[in-house]
C-alpha cells in the first residue's frame, strides 16, 4: 500500500521551467504561478532552466532574474548550447559563481547534437572542473539516448549525469545499462508515467540516484508530485528522492 506521508514533507523540484512555450503549452507561464502551485504542493523550491538555443545569454538572464526576484524559491541550471563551444566556455565563466546558479542544462535533441562528440569535450571538462551537475533531456531520437549519454559520464566521472525524464517511455529501459556502466549516472522522474519501471529502478540502485522533478508547465505539478506516493518504497527513500538527493547534488 503506498504510504501518504511524503505529501506531508517539503520536496525540491529538480526539474522546471517558466515563460511561453508556442506551439507546446498553451499562456504565459509565469514565476508567479508555478510558487503558488508550489505553495499548494509543499514543493520548497524549484530547479530551473529556461531554454534559448539561439541565444544562450538571454536565456540564462531569464534565469537570473526569476531567481533574484524569488529568492529561496528556485535555484538555476545555466543553459548552454555546446554547438557554440567558445560561447558556452563564457556563459560557463559569466554564471558559474554566481550563487543562483547550481548545475547546467543540455538538451541535444533541441540543439541537434551528439553528446558524444568529442568537440565537446572542453565543456565537460570545464563543467566538472566548476562541480556542478548535468541535467541532460534525454529519450529522444536520434540524440539523447541514454547510453549516448553514458558514454560521456563514463569520461567525466566526478559529474553527476542526469537522465530527464528517465529517458521518456520508449527508451526508460536503456537507462538501466547506462547506470551499470558509470554509477555517475542518475534519472530524474519528470513525465515518466510508469511507476513499475520507477519501482524497478530504485530495487536496482536505490533510491539515492533518483530524483523528483515536474517539467513545468510541460506537465502539472501537483501530478508529478503524486508518484512519490505510488513508489515501493520506504518514506525515508521517498524523502531522498523528494528532496535530499537534489539538496546533496546542488549544494542547496
Amino acid at each position: 500500500m503506498a504510504s501518504a506521508a511524503i505529501v506531508d514533507v517539503s520536496s525540491i523540484d529538480a526539474h522546471c521551467h517558466v515563460g511561453t512555450f508556442p506551439g507546446f503549452i498553451p499562456g504565459d507561464n509565469p514565476p508567479e504561478e508555478l510558487v503558488a502551485t508550489y505553495d499548494r504542493a509543499q514543493i520548497e523550491l524549484g530547479m530551473l532552466s529556461i531554454l534559448n538555443p539561439h541565444d544562450a545569454s538571454e536565456a540564462n538572464d531569464r534565469t537570473l532574474k526569476v531567481c533574484e526576484q524569488f529568492k529561496g524559491r528556485f535555484k538555476g541550471y545555466i543553459y548552454l548550447n555546446p554547438t557554440d563551444v567558445q560561447g558556452s566556455l563564457a556563459e560557463l565563466d559569466r554564471l558559474a559563481g554566481r550563487d543562483a546558479f547550481r548545475g547546467v542544462k543540455l538538451h541535444p535533441s533541441n540543439d541537434t547534437y551528439y553528446p558524444f562528440d568529442e568537440l565537446y569535450f572542453p565543456i565537460y571538462e570545464r563543467i566538472e572542473g566548476l562541480a556542478l551537475p548535468i541535467l541532460w533531456h534525454s529519450g529522444t531520437s536520434p540524440y539523447s539516448h541514454p547510453l549516448q549519454i553514458a558514454y560521456v559520464a563514463r569520461l567525466f566521472p566526478k559529474v553527476p549525469f542526469i537522465l530527464a525524464h528517465f529517458a521518456l517511455s520508449d527508451l526508460s529501459w536503456e537507462c538501466f545499462p547506462a547506470a551499470d556502466l558509470s554509477d555517475n549516472v542518475y534519472v530524474d522522474t519528470t513525465a515518466n508515467p510508469i511507476i513499475p519501471i520507477l519501482n524497478q529502478w530504485i530495487e536496482r540502485f536505490g533510491a539515492e540516484r533518483m530524483l523528483w522533478g515536474s517539467d513545468y508547465p510541460f506537465y502539472n505539478v501537483e501530478y508529478e508530485h503524486l508518484k512519490l506516493d505510488f513508489l515501493a518504497c520506504s518514506d525515508s527513500q521517498k524523502q531522498k528522492i523528494a528532496a535530499e538527493n537534489a539538496k546533496r547534488l546542488f549544494r542547496l
